[in-house]
């Protein structure tokens, strides 16, 4: 079954093009995009915000998104911008009654997949996805970057300016969900609900000691100090605000009984602050 993220700017829009969905077969989830941007000024702060509001709502766990907003230039584009810059890959499906000269170039530029009317049947923004979904197998080797750490998804592997840093499976895996979701809080039970098929109890002491692990391989190769935890919620990554290979320097952790390698996840520390 396919599901979908849908963000509109209005309740009634979003209703509407819910019940649609919702009789063709989709699951939805969904989101009212003007509750992001309410204390918001300048494009590129909306876009971002939206963006992590988007990824709160799951917009890394569905099939694609349909961005619902008349107003492209305002909300619906600054969005998909905030969108692409985290490094999500969907396929994004804008919805549109007549745009303004430039405003569908500039949604492509951006990263929108099709710019559909607003009555579009639901039959045809199915279709689209299907389509978009069979064109770009390659939009799972993404390469995601903040600061001077990078993940590569292709080759499963991490770096630090170029630097090889050596991690477990489930070390790139965490990174990778807090990367995706740069700016945007991710919660230690969402975290371990992932990445443990939705047994998060099981894993809520080993999603804090390997997040403590991370930290110090990265620290190790002068990573910038992009983990930050939100005490007693979860965990985000942002962009350093110290100079680059400077600011992680502060965090570097006691070293463990044992560090894993790609190869092997062995050695968690007996003790571990997160």
């Amino acid at each position: 079954m396919v599901q979908l993220l849908l963000i509109a700017d209005l309740a009634s829009s979003r209703s509407d093009l819910a019940a649609r969905l919702s009789a063709a077969g989709v699951t939805l989830r969904s989101m009212t995009a003007a509750q992001s941007a309410e204390a918001m000024t300048g494009s590129d702060q909306t876009g971002q915000a939206m963006a992590a509001e988007a990824l709160h709502a799951g917009a890394d766990m569905v099939d694609g998104i349909v961005i619902d907003c008349p107003d492209l230039r305002g909300t619906a584009l600054p969005l998909l911008r905030g969108l692409r810059q985290t490094g999500l890959r969907l396929p994004v499906i804008l919805l549109t009654a007549t745009p303004a000269p430039g405003e569908e170039a500039e949604a492509f530029n951006l990263g929108a997949d099709a710019v559909l009317g607003r009555k579009a049947p639901a039959a045809t923004l199915l279709a689209r996805i299907a389509a978009i979904q069979r064109r770009a197998p390659a939009r799972k080797a993404a390469t995601l970057r903040c600061g001077n750490v990078v993940l590569d998804r292709a080759s499963s592997t991490l770096s630090v300016d170029g630097q090889p840093v050596e991690v477990t499976p489930y070390e790139l895996n965490v990174l990778d969900m807090l990367m995706s979701a740069r700016g945007g809080v991710l919660s230690k039970d969402r975290i371990s609900e992932a990445l443990h098929d939705g047994d998060a109890e099981a894993a809520a002491g080993v999603l804090r000691v390997f997040i403590c692990r991370l930290r110090r391989k990265l620290a190790e190769r002068n990573a910038d100090d992009i983990i930050r935890t939100v005490w007693g919620v979860g965990y985000r990554v942002e962009a350093p605000a110290a100079a680059p290979g400077h600011a992680a320097s502060h965090h570097a952790l006691p070293r463990p009984v044992a560090s894993g390698s790609v190869a092997s996840g062995s050695g968690t520390p007996a003790a571990a602050r997160a």
